[in-house]
């Protein structure tokens, strides 16, 4: 297994999340369709015409119900797809672990966790780091470094 995997779980991850802030958006506009006046449009058309003169008028509403019903279905196919990503990122969560416990340096295996499977940034990374090893000093840029100095040696 090669260090390929911990790039293709980062861009499941990030697919991921931006499916999940799409489908955020899409439940969003369909609650604000059906439970504010939003989803409501109206027009004044004229009853008819005698001559040139109208009949009178009348204000005439409705409720858009294409756009509800295509941003209902498209709310379907984009949890329906979130679904079936997640499972798969199940699947990558495992390749990734196992290349993780395959790396012969603790140390770093506990950094590779804390930043990939944790999804943890290099500050949290250092912080935790420094919590897990207090004899050591971690810093951002230090985790950061030994990450990539582990990712170019293999």
């Amino acid at each position: 297994m090669e260090k390929e995997i911990l790039q293709k779980y980062s861009d499941a991850v990030a697919r991921i999340k931006s499916l999940r802030g799409t489908i955020g958006k899409l439940d969003g506009r369909i609650a604000k369709l059906e439970h504010t006046d939003y989803g409501f449009v109206g027009d004044t058309v004229t009853k008819g015409k005698r001559g040139r003169k109208p009949l009178g008028t009348a204000k005439v509403t409705g409720f858009p119900v294409p756009e509800y019903e295509e941003t209902k279905y498209q709310l379907k196919l984009r949890k329906e797809i979130l679904h079936r990503q997640e499972e798969g990122l199940l699947h990558l969560t495992n390749e990734v672990e196992e290349y993780i416990a395959s790396v012969s340096d603790i140390e770093m295996q506990n950094i590779l966790t804390l930043y990939y499977i944790e999804d943890m940034t290099w500050v949290q990374v250092a912080h935790r780091m420094n919590e897990l090893y207090e004899k050591k000093a971690y810093t951002e840029s230090s985790c950061r470094q030994k990450h990539d100095r582990f990712i170019e040696k293999t």
